[in-house]
């Protein structure tokens, strides 16, 4: 017996549930729909939520480090690795599966994390390294025990909406993302000293990085 799923999928369509075949054009899961729109809603947010032309600016100083050019180009290659792997033997995760389901859930996670992380920064929530004179430092909402949440966040969402098509491509987002932002925290935390001085120094004595009571 024929079952029809979302999207107009039929359990005997080729392409169903991550099989690779002629139908899959026109059959596109639930969970792999959701991990595009993981992303589309990521991105929208850095649209939407930066506040000020200063957030919104694309360029960096020194203190930078070309660290945010190295986040987009991580994003990018992340965002492409799924179609350049797109063979059954690769990593692929089958749609709809508990295991693309779990990667929805932690976008979904890490999507609200971002949301707010930036309305509790607001203005000072900005692409590049940078600060201003009446900055301050924020410890409220989730700053008060993660100094980067909203890395954390971005973090969740690629890792997530990548585990929804592709395990292998989500692990090693995971691994480079988290190598890219340890570069990336290392500069603007170098650079929040010296802006802040001693009240940044005893921030960073009671929070953490990027996972509360880990790291």
């Amino acid at each position: 017996m024929t079952k029809v799923g979302l999207l107009g999928c039929h359990s005997d369509t080729p392409g169903w549930r991550g099989d690779i075949g002629p139908g899959r054009a026109g059959c596109v899961p639930v969970t792999n729909w959701l991990s595009g729109f993981l992303l589309g809603a990521w991105l929208l947010l850095e649209v939407v939520l930066r506040q000020g032309g200063d957030a919104r600016s694309w360029k960096g100083g020194e203190a930078d480090r070309s660290s945010t050019r190295l986040v987009v180009v991580t994003y990018v290659v992340a965002f492409l690795a799924p179609f350049l792997l797109d063979m059954p033997e690769v990593g692929v995760t089958s749609a709809d599966s508990a295991l693309a389901w779990i990667g929805i859930a932690v976008g979904v996670v890490g999507l609200s994390i971002r949301v707010w992380a930036m309305r509790a920064l607001g203005q000072d929530y900005t692409r590049s390294l940078r600060t201003r004179d009446a900055q301050v430092v924020v410890e409220r909402g989730p700053y008060r025990l993660v100094r980067h949440p909203g890395y954390t966040g971005s973090i969740l969402v690629w890792a997530g909406s990548r585990l929804a098509v592709n395990w292998l491509v989500a692990t090693l987002t995971v691994l480079v993302l988290v190598a890219v932002y340890a570069y990336r925290i290392s500069a603007e935390e170098q650079m929040l000293v010296d802006h802040f001085g001693d009240a940044y120094r005893a921030y960073k004595t009671r929070t953490w990085r990027l996972v509360p009571f880990v790291w």
